[in-house]
């Protein structure tokens, strides 16, 4: 009788185990982190966060810092709802980059975080 208690226990916490990992996963796999650095000047977080505007992409956190004269901005941005590919996003992103002479750098939320797991 304590045997069943304890694998229906076990049940019970693989379940809410599988639950917990499916709902992070699938809120991770649908967001991004995205850095910005540059020279500072007037306009750089207006031009990023216009092109996120243009896709549809909603700005969720975001963190921005002048050092000396480089600017750094670091944004994470659910795109569940996504008007085109996250390609088109990230291609657009780093187009934009090279015409203003900006490191924009885009990543999926679950693979920044499997790469920075200690």
């Amino acid at each position: 009788m304590a045997t069943n208690k304890k694998q229906k226990a076990a049940g019970v916490l693989a379940s809410r185990a599988r639950i917990l990992a499916d709902a992070h996963r699938s809120r991770s796999s649908t967001r991004v982190v995205v850095a910005v650095i540059g020279r500072d000047r007037p306009g750089i977080m207006a031009g990023v966060t216009a092109i996120m505007a243009a896709h549809k992409a909603n700005i969720v956190d975001v963190s921005q810092t002048i050092m000396s004269d480089l600017f750094t901005m670091l944004m994470l941005v659910e795109i569940d709802g996504l008007r085109g590919t996250f390609a088109d996003l990230k291609h657009e992103l780093e187009t934009h980059g090279g015409r203003e002479d900006l490191s924009i750098l885009i990543q999926r939320e679950d693979i920044f975080r499997a790469m920075h797991r200690v």
